[in-house]
């Protein structure tokens, strides 16, 4: 391949590119000022206003066919620019609005992250552990050895029943003994205004 061959190889794209702009700065210089007509009336802040305007234009150069979809009608190619402007505003405002919520949803999180450890929270934690520690304590002795073998130990009805010599339907009926009297207990603190964990 010659040189010149190489040459008109080469400056192909950039030809194409060339009268891109250039037809790019000739729609610009028509129908600028009525995009910023437009997007004023529909109370666009100023500086958004020419942010929208650059975007139209540069998604201009990028845009397959523009030298088809641009005719030399005025009106057609004001209306596909303003057209274009509407929709790059609809967009932001849909962003805008799903990144307030997911501000708004991170700031719950946050807030909801805070109140866990929250002093109070701790305390109120720390009381109604304390109170079912009682209860545990309070109940009968062999109810409370069952609940805590199997809860606190992760041992099965037939180690218990080995465990303490006694048949898996007492072991049973022993801790379901003790989960009656929790759930009653948890009712007594619901009731008194307090929180469970």
């Amino acid at each position: 391949m010659s040189l010149c061959q190489e040459e008109k190889v080469v400056s192909l794209p950039s030809r194409k590119k060339l009268r891109r702009r250039q037809l790019v700065e000739k729609l610009f210089g028509r129908h600028a000022r009525a995009l910023y007509v437009f997007l004023r009336g529909r109370s666009v802040p100023e500086e958004q206003i020419n942010d929208i305007t650059q975007e139209v234009f540069a998604h201009l150069m990028i845009v397959n066919g523009l030298e088809k979809k641009m005719s030399d009608s005025l009106g057609s190619n004001r209306s596909y620019l303003l057209t274009m402007a509407n929709n790059m505003l609809a967009n932001r405002h849909r962003k805008s609005r799903v990144r307030r919520a997911y501000s708004a949803a991170q700031l719950a999180v946050e807030r909801e992250r805070r109140d866990e450890h929250s002093p109070e929270r701790i305390v109120e934690a720390q009381l109604e552990l304390e109170a079912i520690k009682a209860v545990i304590l309070g109940m009968r002795p062999h109810w409370r050895a069952a609940f805590v073998l199997h809860r606190f130990h992760n041992l099965n009805y037939g180690e218990i029943a080995v465990y303490m010599g006694l048949t898996k339907k007492q072991v049973e009926h022993y801790i379901l003994r003790a989960l009656r009297k929790l759930r009653q207990a948890r009712r007594t603190i619901q009731n008194s205004g307090e929180h469970w964990c």
